[in-house]
């Protein structure tokens, strides 16, 4: 992607952020973005403000038994432009063009209890009921 390092700012500069506060270096939030944009049936959308990378989503289509899900696996909006509305038009915009391509179900994983979390809740998703998210050290 040619836009791969605006992208990559705008990605440091919303996690090294609170209530983030993750040390990304560029070379770390390039792979990790370049990996994502490489996954197959992956779908990205970024918000610009002229030659500055306001925000993005990214994610990823999964075929299962008897539909089309997608997985919300990054989203960000810079720090100084976050609640005024350039998310919600982000998300807005890419479940549109994943509900285009077919897709029936949308999950994601944030923290819990985060703004983030407030923020998707307001937009319609909720806590998994039968999902339980398991991590070993």
């Amino acid at each position: 992607m040619a836009d791969l390092p605006a992208l990559t700012d705008a990605f440091r500069a919303t996690f090294g952020a609170a209530p983030w506060n993750e040390a990304w270096t560029d070379e770390s939030a390039r792979a990790a973005l370049s990996d994502l944009l490489a996954t197959p049936r992956s779908a990205a959308l970024v918000a610009w403000d002229g030659a500055v990378c306001v925000g993005a989503v990214l994610g990823r289509d999964q075929v299962r038994d008897s539909f089309l899900s997608h997985e919300v696996q990054e989203m960000f909006v810079r720090p100084e432009r976050q609640r005024g509305g350039v998310g919600r038009a982000l998300l807005d915009a890419h479940l549109a063009a994943a509900s285009a391509r077919g897709v029936t179900n949308v999950s994601l994983l944030t923290a819990r209890e985060s703004p983030a979390e407030a923020f998707y809740s307001h937009l319609g998703f909720r806590r998994a009921g039968r999902m339980v998210l398991l991590v070993r050290p």
